[in-house]
């Protein structure tokens, strides 16, 4: 079958399965930049090659598709690492795949710096949310309402089930199809030519497809946001709210939300026939604190501090009825940016003094001490609020770079070990176990830890060469040496297949 496979040669049932997972594994090799795009906005399809009866790949072989891109995705961007917005969008994630019709599916929520408006699924329950999406929803029922369509496409497999119709197609032009539709991510006019060569006129009947696909995610979508507490009106709201924005700039302009999930009138219309039939169930929920990520991530992605500052003190003058806390908050960050030390603590006080145990102002007090060279300060704030906040990823996190920082690895070892036993395995985990061990000297452990750091960014040979290290610094001891060795095949197998 691969033999066939490689010639072109229509193979049929398990073979032909085989040989569509081969090509797909070939285009991600050949084309390994299609998948790091404007939006990051990559659906990958792949088609039933089976008989009529015959089942789309394993979830186990989809999850394996959706890392692959994942690790892809890690080697050309730098994804978002600040651990408050990352906690702040994996708790949202988290509480609305719990409320989806596959609770117990495996997700992994992250944040792309990118200001575009949009957010995207990939295979095995990636979801990624750009910068953009966050900055530009208004409330936190928006950002809610797209994170839970996307759930959707995920628990629904709509990204597998996309070329379904076509599973009668030879695997050499399904393969094409699949390169060209990445293609025309990445180049519209481009991978318009190459779909029209490879399909003719069969594109009309896909695009019917994918808006079938589309309803049923904003049908199942608006379940998920009911049951975790949202407003229901909130989905159709914010896609009118894009297109309508759309209007008053050109073709090149569309966010590109719309362009990868086309909103039409009638969709927005069945959206709001919906919603009118959904209760809001209210649950508890800490609005503000979406608020103050969206300022917080306002001031990452600022590339001018003076322009930053100029745009706080404008909105800070307007007389409005709203809270503007956050943007207090956001200006405090701003003014840290800047440099601006003093006036930053300013700043932050009355929000202090207002809401001592918000931990976001806590956060941001202990990085003005750090930023003036006051790290026990920075640290007696860390640990008082670990005592309010046990065990916070973002808060641990803060608290181990400062620990590193004052010579205390055995500490910051503690804390990170704490955060792998609650099930927390992202890759700045991994990366600052290893620095603790090394500190410690303790040279062995430390190459493990950065071979599992390697290999959740998917540089599978560079974990693989920490392994040997780690193997060669473990000396004669024998079950730290059978440990590391069993790993050691894992990522060697990983490696293999992906070279494949």
């Amino acid at each position: 079958n691969y033999i066939h496979c490689l010639a072109g040669t229509p193979v049929s049932g398990d073979g032909s399965m085989l040989c569509m997972k081969r090509y797909f594994l070939l285009f991600m090799l050949l084309f390994p930049g299609l998948f790091i795009l404007n939006s990051y906005a990559v659906d990958i399809a792949l088609p039933e090659m089976g008989d009529s009866a015959g089942a789309l790949v394993s979830p186990r072989d989809e999850y394996e598709i959706g890392q692959a891109f994942f690790w892809r995705l890690q080697q050309n961007t730098e994804l978002v690492e600040d651990p408050e917005v990352n906690s702040y969008i994996q708790a949202l994630g988290y509480k609305l795949a719990a409320n989806s019709d596959e609770p117990t599916l495996d997700f992994t929520f992250f944040m792309v710096p990118d200001p575009s408006v949009n957010a995207f699924a990939a295979p095995g329950g990636f979801i990624g949310v750009n910068a953009g999406l966050l900055l530009t929803a208004e409330r936190e029922d928006e950002l809610a309402s797209v994170m839970a369509h996307e759930i959707a496409h995920i628990t629904q497999r709509h990204i597998l089930r996309s070329f379904e119709r076509h599973k009668r197609m030879t695997v050499p032009r399904t393969a094409a199809m699949i390169a060209a539709a990445l293609l025309g991510i990445a180049d519209p006019r481009a991978g318009q030519a190459a779909i029209l060569a490879v399909q003719g006129g069969d594109i009309q009947s896909m695009l019917d497809y994918s808006r079938a696909h589309e309803s049923e995610a904003d049908n199942l979508g608006m379940q998920t946001l009911v049951a975790s507490g949202f407003d229901p009106h909130a989905m159709p709201s914010f896609f009118e709210k894009l297109q309508q924005a759309s209007r008053y700039y050109g073709g090149d302009s569309v966010p590109e939300f719309l362009r990868t999930h086309p909103v039409t009138l009638s969709r927005i219309a069945d959206a709001r026939g919906r919603a009118v039939n959904y209760q809001k169930q209210q649950q508890p929920s800490d609005e503000l604190q979406f608020y103050l990520i969206r300022e917080k991530l306002r001031v990452m992605m600022a590339d001018k501090s003076s322009d930053l500052l100029k745009h706080y003190e404008h909105v800070l003058a307007e007389d409005s009825n709203k809270n503007k806390d956050p943007l207090h908050y956001g200006y405090a960050l701003a003014l840290l940016k800047a440099g601006q030390h003093t006036k930053a603590r300013a700043t932050l006080q009355p929000l202090l003094d207002k809401d001592r145990d918000r931990l976001a102002y806590q956060l941001a007090l202990a990085d003005i001490e750090l930023a003036v060279g006051r790290v026990s300060t920075a640290l007696s704030i860390y640990e008082e609020n670990q005592r309010l906040y046990p065990d916070d990823k973002a808060l641990s996190m803060k608290q181990v770079h400062a620990l590193l920082r004052t010579g205390r690895p055995q500490e910051a070892a503690n804390l990170l070990q704490t955060q792998l036993d609650l099930g927390e395995n992202s890759r700045d985990v991994f990366k600052l176990m290893a620095q603790a061990k090394g500190d410690m000297g303790q040279k062995s452990q430390a190459h493990t830890w950065l071979a599992e750091y390697y290999y959740r960014s998917g540089l599978l040979k560079a974990a693989a060469d920490q392994l040997r290290l780690a193997a060669e610094a473990a000396g004669h001891d024998e079950y730290q040496r059978a440990k590391i060795a069993s790993r050691l095949r894992e990522v060697e197998k990983a490696l293999a297949q992906m070279e494949q």
